[in-house]
């Protein structure tokens, strides 16, 4: 059936190409040589397909020049046999060698890299449609997405944050209200049962005191006020004694006697100048020109206490100035600029203290005619000399000099009086 498709697509087809009909001598030459070989009925099939295809490439093909002994193709009744005897002439298999098999192998790879081209143009084709497609729907969703935050998500958001706000706002309102009118309610409570009004309680409770927070030019509170939120914060003082919770409901009646001297507070010898720091004093009791040159008196590594950091640095006092230079490795912005270095006269010095740091007596606090104060720590034995410099110095608008402690300070000060 192939062979009888074949003959009819040549006898109603236009004749082929030199190559194409090469090609197809090739591909039959093979089957027909083997028809032969074995004497089959397959030569009487193959025969009407070749006469064919020479009958229509016979000047494409050059066969007058290449096979000048070819039976004629043209209605000649013997042509099968002598086609048949012709097949095993040298002059038909060189032809098929020379002309026919190269242009065949020439056809078949031109054939083969134009299908390759077809088929990777093909499949270029598919994979850009489909990354085309790709992008799209990616574009589309990325789009519906955008779409779906913009009218839903954000709104949604923005509604909730609103609301969220809102009622923060009520609940801070609500609070407000109720602890005006409970200081109001109290107010008045403490009013209608002062000792002095007309429903005075018979036995008042206790008045506890506290010191107000109006302060003098001396920065002293010298107001007491009524403490109306007292507490005598008895769960941590159990906790801090390790009485645990039953102690809140057994309170004992007084603490231990050890525990009673332990608390005692020592005398404070050590808040006053040792002995071989007077003379120094002493000897810088001389009073200074203010035309002379700056001189270095003391140098010494210090911490500046502040309300929020400790600042390690360097104290230096000279002659005229009293300088702080701040070490840390990352310095905070302040009102002064970056860091907390200071540059003050030592004429400006008011007065010098010693202090206490975390129970420790290695502190100075300086106070400057300015209201403005430094609270220094040192070590323990470095306070005192840098205090004994300080006021070997003699500044001019210091109030006091001396080596006592502040306890007689605060008696010569004559503000117990």
């Amino acid at each position: 059936l192939a062979y009888v498709k074949l003959h009819s697509l040549l006898q109603t087809t236009s004749a082929p190409r030199r190559d194409e009909a090469c090609y197809l001598l090739g591909k039959l030459e093979t089957p027909l040589r083997r028809s032969l070989d074995s004497s089959s009925e397959t030569f009487s099939w193959l025969v009407p397909i070749i006469r064919t295809l020479m009958d229509q490439c016979y000047e494409t093909l050059q066969l007058q020049q290449f096979l000048p002994s070819l039976p004629p193709t043209n209605g000649s009744p013997t042509f099968y046999e002598d086609f048949q005897l012709f097949c095993t002439t040298p002059e038909w298999r060189g032809f098929i060698e020379k002309h026919v098999q190269p242009t065949m192998a020439q056809f078949e790879m031109d054939t083969f890299a134009r299908s390759h081209d077809l088929m990777s143009n093909f499949w270029n084709a598919c994979y850009d449609a489909m990354m085309s497609s790709s992008q799209r729907r990616e574009q589309e969703k990325a789009a519906s997405r955008k779409l779906f935050q913009e009218l839903v998500l954000e709104p949604a958001a923005k509604r909730c944050k609103a609301e969220n706000a809102r009622h923060a706002n009520v609940l801070k309102q609500t609070n407000n209200q109720q602890s005006t009118v409970l200081k109001q309610w109290r107010s008045l409570c403490r009013l209608l049962t002062s000792p002095r009004s007309a429903w005075a309680e018979r036995n008042p409770p206790e008045v506890r005191w506290k010191l107000s927070s109006a302060e003098t030019y001396s920065r002293m509170r010298l107001k007491l006020v009524p403490n109306l939120n007292f507490d005598q914060h008895l769960e941590a003082s159990a906790l801090r004694d390790n009485l645990g919770a039953d102690h809140l409901q057994n309170p004992a009646e007084s603490l231990p006697l050890a525990m009673a001297k332990e608390a005692k507070v020592s005398e404070l010898e050590d808040d006053q100048l040792a002995e071989e720091d007077l003379p120094v004093l002493d000897n810088q009791a001389e009073p200074k020109e203010q035309n002379q040159r700056e001189k270095l008196v003391v140098s010494e590594d210090c911490e500046l206490i502040t309300t929020v950091a400790v600042v390690p640095g360097r104290l230096e006092v000279t002659t005229q100035h009293v300088y702080f230079y701040d070490g840390s490795s990352e310095k905070e912005e302040t009102e002064g600029g970056i860091g907390y270095d200071f540059k003050r006269p030592l004429s400006h010095l008011r007065e010098v203290h010693l202090r206490r740091y975390n129970l420790r007596r290695s502190a100075l606090e300086l106070f400057f005619i300015d209201q403005a104060n430094y609270f220094l720590n040192f070590r323990k034995k470095v306070r005192n000399k840098v205090y004994s410099c300080i006021l070997g110095l003699r500044p001019p608008n210091q109030t006091y000099f001396g080596s006592r402690s502040p306890q007689e300070l605060l008696k010569a000060s004559g503000l117990t009086q």
